[in-house]
C-alpha cells in the first residue's frame, strides 16, 4: 500500500494511536525505532575509505517521504585509511552514537506530520546532536533492505 492522499490520514491516525501497522513485512510505528545496521554490527565504507554507521549516512542525498523532501547529510565516524575497523568501532564518539541508536530517543519525524525539522537530519525537536535518525526509513521499517 502506498502512502498517498487517500491513505495518508488513515495511516497517520493508526500510527499515532495504540495500533499496529505492518507494511511489506515491517512493523511501522513505536515498536520500530531500531537501526538495522547497528543491530547487525554493520559499518558502511565509501570508495575513499570514509566509514559511516549506515548506508543512509554514507553520502549526502535527498530522500522523499509523502512528497516531502529531506536533505540527508553524510556522517563520517572514521576512515579505514587511518584506522582499523576495530579502532573506528570503539571510538568514544561512535560508541556514544550507537548508544543513542539503541535508546532511540529521536523525534518521531516520519509519523508526526513532517514539521520543519523533517527537512534535514541535522536537528530534531528533541535537541539530539547530529545526526538525528527519527526520520530514517530503515529505522522505521519502511525500507526493508539490506
Amino acid at each position: 500500500m502506498d502512502i498517498n492522499p487517500i491513505t495518508k490520514e488513515a495511516i497517520y491516525q493508526t500510527l499515532r494511536g495504540d495500533h499496529s501497522l505492518t507494511m511489506a513485512g515491517g512493523n511501522l510505528g513505536g515498536s520500530s525505532n531500531r537501526c538495522p545496521f547497528v543491530d547487525k554490527g554493520a559499518l558502511a565504507i565509501r570508495w575513499d575509505g570514509d566509514a559511516s554507521p549506515c548506508l543512509a549516512l554514507l553520502h549526502d542525498h535527498k530522500m522523499y517521504f509523502d512528497n516531502t523532501e529531506r536533505s540527508i547529510k553524510r556522517h563520517v565516524v572514521g576512515s579505514v585509511l587511518n584506522q582499523t575497523v576495530q579502532q573506528i568501532w570503539n571510538q568514544p564518539g561512535y560508541l556514544s552514537f550507537r548508544k543513542r541508536l539503541d535508546e532511540f530517543t529521536f523525534s518521531p519525524c516520519i509519523f508526526c506530520g513532517s514539521c520543519e525539522f523533517f527537512e534535514s537530519n541535522q536537528e530534531d525537536c528533541h535537541n539530539n546532536p547530529i545526526p538525528t535518525c527519527g526520520g530514517c526509513l530503515w529505522a522505521q521499517g519502511i525500507v526493508q533492505c539490506p
